[in-house]
């Protein structure tokens, strides 16, 4: 395998080295971005399964934020003394990019475990 990942920066074009050697593209000092599309775009809408893949390395994202969202999707479950078991989706809007984490969790004991909804258990 290589020490770089296999797709440089999208914006800059910097080649990025790969976080770990054996993986083919885990950008250090970057982010991948997967989509199988989008409904409405012209060049990339995916039926098959098939991804687009892109890294944008972390001096552009700094760089733009002001071209950034968030958005929350879901609220990592805790059981006290057994640490996170899963996820519970939840509906938030999307906001513009702050740099803030939302560190909202729901926290339960493990005989409350069965009363939520809706959990993604990992």
């Amino acid at each position: 395998m290589s020490t770089d990942a296999i797709v440089p920066c999208f914006s800059c074009g910097k080649t990025l080295k790969n976080a770990f050697p054996d993986e083919d593209n885990q950008p250090s000092e970057g982010t991948e971005f997967r989509t199988y599309g989008h409904y409405g775009s012209t060049f990339w809408d995916s039926f098959d399964g098939e991804e687009l893949v892109l890294n944008v390395c972390d001096d552009c994202l700094r760089a733009h934020t002001d071209r950034l969202a968030q958005h929350k999707r879901f609220l990592p479950v805790h059981v006290r003394g057994a640490g996170t078991v899963g996820r519970q989706w939840i509906q938030r809007p999307m906001v513009a990019y702050t740099g803030a984490r939302d560190e909202a969790a729901v926290t339960v004991d493990a005989d409350e475990l069965s009363e939520l909804g809706g959990i993604e258990r990992y």
